[in-house]
C-alpha cells in the first residue's frame, strides 16, 4: 500500500526546474513510476513529496539524422524505442535492451531517461547506451551540460546528477560504415526477469571478418555498468574466429568485477560472462556482415 504522499505536476520543463532547485532533495522525481511506485508500494521506499514529471513534451521524442546521430528525449518510452526502425536498423543493441524491459505495460509506461537515473547496474539500457557512446544533457537553472555516459554512474543507484538537476536528453552518435552491435540479457527464467548478467558489444569491420573497432560493456558484472577496455584491446586487428572469441570471454571474465548475491555467485556470473562475451561478439559480427559488401 503507497504512503501518503503530495504530488506536483508541473506543466512545463521551465517550471519543473524552478520547483526543483527549491524543493532539491525533498522531491522525488516521477517519470514512468515503474521503479519509484513499484518501491513504494512494497514498503522499501517513503516519500513524501513527489513531481510528476512524465506530461512534459519537452522531454519526449527522438530526432535522428545521418550527419548528428540519434537524440533521445529522457521520457520517451522504452515501447516508442522499440517501435521505431531506425532503433532497429541503426542502434540494434539499444533495441535488444528496450525490447526486454519488463512487459509490454512496462515499456509502454517506463522511460529511458528513468532507466538510466534509477542506476542500477542490470538496467537493460545501460549497456547498449555505454557500448554505443552515448552522451547525457542534463540541464537545471544553473543552465546545461553535456558528460559522457560512463561519467553519470558512481555506484548502484548513485549519480552524479546534482540538486536540481534533470536528465533532458541522450544523444548517440551516427554509426560507421561495416557496424553493427548486439545486446545479450542472461536471467534465470524466459519471462520478466532482472538481467543476471549482460554483455553488449559494438563492432565495425570493413571485410566483415577482422574487427576494425569495438567497444565492449557489461551490466550486473560490477557497482555499475562497465567498458571491458582488456577485451576490447585485446579484439582490436585480430580476425574474429570462434578461438578468438572465446578468450575474449575469458578476459571479460577476468576484468569484471561480480559480486555474490542472493541471485548467484561471483563464480558463476564469472562463468557465465565466458559464454555470453563471444556469443554477442558473434551476434554483433553477423550483423555486420549482412551489411558488408563482397567483390
Amino acid at each position: 500500500m503507497l504512503n501518503k504522499f503530495e504530488l506536483l505536476m508541473p506543466g512545463t520543463l521551465n517550471e519543473a526546474l524552478t520547483q526543483y532547485a527549491e524543493l532539491g532533495s525533498k522531491c522525488k522525481i516521477l517519470a514512468g513510476g515503474t521503479d519509484v511506485l513499484v518501491e513504494m508500494h512494497g514498503g522499501r521506499r517513503y516519500y513524501s513529496l513527489l513531481m510528476d514529471i512524465k506530461n512534459l513534451e519537452e522531454l519526449k521524442g527522438v530526432e535522428y539524422t545521418p550527419r548528428k546521430g540519434l537524440a533521445i528525449g529522457a521520457l520517451t518510452t522504452h515501447r516508442c524505442l522499440e517501435q521505431m526502425p531506425v532503433i532497429k536498423e541503426k542502434y540494434p543493441a539499444l533495441y535488444d535492451g528496450v525490447s526486454q524491459v519488463g512487459c509490454v505495460q512496462t515499456r509502454c509506461r517506463g522511460t529511458i531517461g528513468g532507466n538510466i537515473c534509477n542506476a542500477v547496474p542490470s538496467g537493460d539500457t545501460l549497456g547498449p547506451l555505454l557500448a554505443l557512446n552515448a552522451h547525457l544533457i542534463l540541464q537545471s537553472t544553473k543552465g546545461i551540460r553535456e558528460i559522457p555516459f560512463e561519467e553519470f554512474f558512481l555506484g548502484p543507484k548513485k549519480t552524479v546528477l546534482e540538486s536540481g538537476e534533470l536528465l533532458i536528453k541522450i544523444l548517440i552518435p551516427p554509426s560507421v560504415p561495416n557496424s553493427s552491435s548486439a545486446y545479450t540479457k542472461f536471467t534465470r527464467r524466459k519471462a520478466m526477469d532482472l538481467a543476471l548478467l549482460g554483455a553488449t558489444v559494438s563492432i565495425a569491420s570493413m571485410d566483415g571478418k577482422t574487427c576494425d573497432n569495438v567497444r565492449v560493456s557489461l551490466t550486473t558484472a560490477a557497482p555499475t555498468v562497465m567498458r571491458a577496455k582488456k577485451t576490447e584491446e585485446f579484439l582490436i586487428g585480430k580476425e574474429l574466429t570462434e578461438k578468438m572469441m572465446k578468450e575474449a570471454g575469458e578476459i571479460a571474465s577476468a576484468e569484471a568485477k561480480p559480486r555474490s548475491s542472493w541471485r548467484s555467485t561471483e563464480e558463476y556470473r564469472r562463468e557465465v560472462l565466458k559464454a555470453i562475451v563471444p556469443r554477442t561478439i558473434a551476434a554483433a559480427l553477423e550483423r555486420v556482415q549482412k551489411g558488408v559488401a563482397h567483390p
